[in-house]
């Protein structure tokens, strides 16, 4: 009888319906909470939804791993179906309780035949580590050799993003309002990205968003990535300065494939609407 392997991954790899279903992959979804009405990720709403919904709140959303017995109930049924083993691959442990939920909810159901992998990073990176781990269950590896392929992986990847506006950390009491005035009055973009250890810190500012586009294709340009990244372009409901962002990175890469992906909701509750950000992971 052959080994099956099943996959999940967090909402917030911002995996589209469509590479959800190619790899069938599970989602494990985050939520989104405007005061007392609760939403998940991309399941129950869009970023333009989110949008709308943030334009009229004076706070912003707080957000929240799913309840544990959700995942116990997602682990319980894959099981169910027939699966041997279960990959979880959760977003960085270092900015969510995902993971310390996820490893909770597979010690209630079967710990030996359920690996959550933290996968220190989020959205295209995570998202990524979750198709190489359905390619290799496909191949038919076992859980323990792919969980050894992410664990090198997630060594190389990178996430860095611009910030459009600064009310958004404002609003979470990362900047405080005074600090926000002059910022918009400067037009201060702050730069962030993740460490290895999976936290977001600061990477830079610059004066104008369109500096902040070049900030984040220099990023890409001395990253010397060759044939064996996957890289991505990430926006907030901001199309067209993702088209020329794209547009550059692909210019540097033309033998690469540039993914086109939206920035995960619970990322987007700080950084607000309009943000860019690029992201790679190696996968040889």
């Amino acid at each position: 009888m052959s080994n099956k392997v099943a996959i999940i991954t967090d909402s917030t790899a911002s995996l589209t319906p469509e590479l959800l279903s190619e790899y069938n992959i599970y989602s494990n979804y985050l939520m989104i909470i405007f005061g007392t009405d609760s939403y998940q990720e991309f399941k129950e709403i869009s970023p333009a939804k989110f949008l709308e919904l943030s334009e009229n709140q004076k706070e912003l959303p707080s957000t929240s791993q799913p309840a544990i017995g959700v995942t116990v109930e997602l682990y319980q049924s894959l099981l169910d179906k027939g699966y041997n083993e279960i990959i979880h691959v959760t977003i960085s442990g270092a900015i969510s309780g995902s993971y310390a939920s996820a490893v909770s909810a597979a010690e209630m159901v079967d710990s030996s035949k359920i690996y959550v992998v933290d996968s220190k990073t989020l959205v295209f990176s995570q998202g990524w580590l979750a198709i190489e781990a359905a390619k290799l269950a496909r191949a038919g590896k076992n859980a323990s050799e792919i969980v050894a392929v992410l664990e090198e992986m997630r060594q190389h990847t990178n996430l860095t993003a611009a910030v459009k506006t600064l009310e958004n950390l404002r609003k979470g009491g990362r900047l405080s309002n005074a600090g926000a005035i002059i910022g918009g009055a400067l037009q201060i973009k702050p730069i962030v990205h993740l460490t290895k250890e999976g936290k977001i810190e600061a990477a830079g500012k610059v004066r104008t968003f369109k500096k902040a586009i070049q900030f984040l294709i220099e990023t890409v340009e001395n990253a010397n990535l060759d044939d064996n990244y996957e890289i991505a372009v990430l926006n907030m409901e901001n199309p067209e300065e993702g088209a020329i962002l794209k547009d550059a990175i692909q210019a540097l890469h033309p033998n690469h494939t540039i993914h086109s992906l939206p920035l995960s909701l619970v990322v987007s509750a700080h950084v607000g609407p309009g943000a860019l950000a690029v992201s790679w992971v190696k996968v040889k």
